[in-house]
């Protein structure tokens, strides 16, 4: 029918970026628009769906990460306070983040299989600078600030002459320095014995993120350096989530005196 090809023809740029990369012989854009919208029986027991969920999921991700910080800025703006946060865990994790997203563009992986790394860089530079305010007692350096730009035009000059035999490396260092980064937040959170302005929303949308990315990577790219991230940052968002529940009633007494005395302040 001339309505089915017309259709056919609009859908076939989508069917193109979901399926187009898929090197199986069951599944191409082709055959997995034949199988729609009337047969779906082949179209659920071939390959087509598993490709269509591995790009939603990967969609689904990136959506999600553009809004993954949202909550521990909100808690930071009502609670006045950094306390609970590791700078150096957070300069740290968004080089992995940037990491993760230029390694993605150097070796072609579709969009899906990193831009969640673009979201999540930009935000993570946000909540820098609002830690920055927050910390008063002592107040962050001029050194430090100036240390951090620093590395970040040295990183910049160093990513860009990358030899193309070396781009491992991006993924590579991301496995150590999420271990070290995590591991200081872990250590700041056991220190303290409360998450402070940390979310419970955030943590487990990274859980949830970290895990749904083994699988799209295991789908979409196969590569071992990536999934081997995955996997650590999988295994740290877990002790995470498992600290904020340990030391849920801590932080709610924490924040309860602060906003106490935030209050007090004000009135004088």
């Amino acid at each position: 029918p001339k309505q089915l090809t017309t259709m056919v023809k609009l859908v076939m740029p989508l069917a193109e970026w979901v399926w187009g990369a898929d090197t199986s012989n069951d599944v191409s854009p082709q055959i997995c628009i034949d199988h729609l919208p009337f047969s779906l029986g082949p179209f659920i027991g071939g390959g087509c769906l598993s490709q269509l969920i591995t790009k939603g999921l990967g969609v689904g991700i990136i959506l999600g990460s553009c809004l993954n910080k949202t909550p521990i800025m909100a808690n930071m703006m009502n609670s006045k306070s950094s306390v609970g946060f590791s700078r150096v865990s957070m300069y740290s994790e968004s080089f992995v983040y940037a990491n993760g997203a230029v390694y993605g563009m150097l070796e072609s992986h579709p969009v899906t299989a990193y831009g969640e790394n673009l979201a999540l860089c930009m935000q993570n530079m946000v909540l820098i600078v609002m830690i920055w305010n927050f910390t008063v007692n002592p107040p962050v350096g001029m050194q430090e600030k100036l240390m951090l730009f620093a590395g970040v035009i040295l990183y910049v000059l160093l990513v860009s002459r990358l030899p193309e035999d070396m781009r491992y490396l991006l993924q590579a260092s991301n496995s150590v320095i999420l271990m070290y980064s995590r591991g200081l937040q872990v250590r700041q959170t056991f220190q303290v014995k409360q998450t402070g302005a940390q979310s419970i929303v955030t943590i487990s949308m990274s859980l949830v993120g970290g895990l749904a990315r083994i699988f799209t990577t295991l789908k979409e790219t196969g590569d071992v350096a990536v999934l081997f991230v995955f996997i650590v940052g999988a295994v740290l968002n877990f002790t995470m989530f498992v600290q904020y529940l340990m030391y849920k009633e801590n932080t709610a007494k924490f924040l309860a005196d602060l906003q106490a005395e935030n209050s007090k302040k004000k009135d004088e």
